[in-house]
């Protein structure tokens, strides 16, 4: 029992590693001693999505979704009546374009900052980090089960 929670505290480890940094499954596993597809069946089990896993850090899908919101935008007021005012209309749209023009150079930047991040972290690195993960994740997995043997006593 304690094995399989240390299993899944390691693969749930590597997941965010994945996600957030933009790690690939085929660069992780090898760390695991698993195979990809024994490394994405596992995840399943454990109710983790791969396509999560794949849609980049919390950052990059936020500025993908304020980019969506204002194209949504933009889309309505270019839509609007004739009725408004020619050049409130066109300060909007301006203002809008201005707005789209930024939050894409933010996800550019995001983007870059990602894959730096993950460039500068060599192999070694990673499974230092990694081996540093799952002696922690072995810690907490023994004192867990010193408490539930103490209970049980």
């Amino acid at each position: 029992m304690i094995v399989n929670f240390a299993a899944a505290m390691r693969r749930r480890s590597a997941f965010a590693l994945c996600r957030e940094y933009g790690v690939s499954a085929a660069e992780i596993v090898p760390l695991l001693g698993l195979t990809e597809g024994q490394f994405l069946r596992a995840l399943k089990r454990d109710g983790l999505s791969y396509s999560d896993m794949q849609q980049g850090n919390r950052q990059l899908r936020l500025a993908q979704r304020i980019m969506d919101l204002l194209r949504k935008e933009l889309d309505t007021l270019s839509s609007l009546d004739q009725e408004a005012s020619g050049k409130v209309r066109l300060d909007a749209l301006a203002l809008l374009a201005r707005t789209i023009e930024r939050v894409s150079d933010l996800q550019e930047r995001f983007a870059t900052t990602r894959a730096q991040t993950v460039g500068s972290l060599s192999a070694d690195e990673l499974r230092a980090v990694l081996k540093r993960i799952d002696e922690r994740i072995d810690e907490l997995a023994d004192s867990r089960a010193r408490e539930l043997v103490q209970k049980e006593l």
